[in-house]
């Protein structure tokens, strides 16, 4: 019997547990960062930037787009696998995961706010 209410209690722990991390994951954002403070040591990181966009590069025989965007203090490019309907000057924010490419960084967007 007393094994029965522990083994319940356990599992009722676990599972509110799971639940909380599932909700905080979804509830915190990344901290706003300037472009210049990209770096290697935030490789695989998420991140959140706000910028200008000033170039889009979409290819035609692929869903994939490179949107290039600059703030006070750089530029940096952005990868999005689904093309958007955005134009230059356009002001976005960008939360996404800081990636390497040819030896430059930039950032896989999961998700971009206009």
């Amino acid at each position: 019997m007393k094994l029965k209410l522990n083994l319940k209690t356990t599992l009722s722990i676990s599972l509110i547990g799971i639940l909380l991390l599932l909700f905080l994951s979804e509830t915190l954002a990344p901290k706003l960062i300037n472009i210049e403070d990209i770096n290697n040591k935030l490789l695989n990181k998420k991140t959140k930037v706000q910028g200008q966009i000033f170039n889009i590069r979409t290819f035609e025989d692929s869903d994939f787009q490179i949107i290039s965007i600059k703030d006070s203090t750089g530029k940096i490019d952005i990868t999005l696998d689904n093309p958007t309907n955005l134009a230059n000057n356009q002001n976005i924010t960008v939360i996404g995961t800081i990636k390497e490419y040819k030896q430059y960084l930039q950032i896989q967007a999961d998700k971009i706010i206009i």
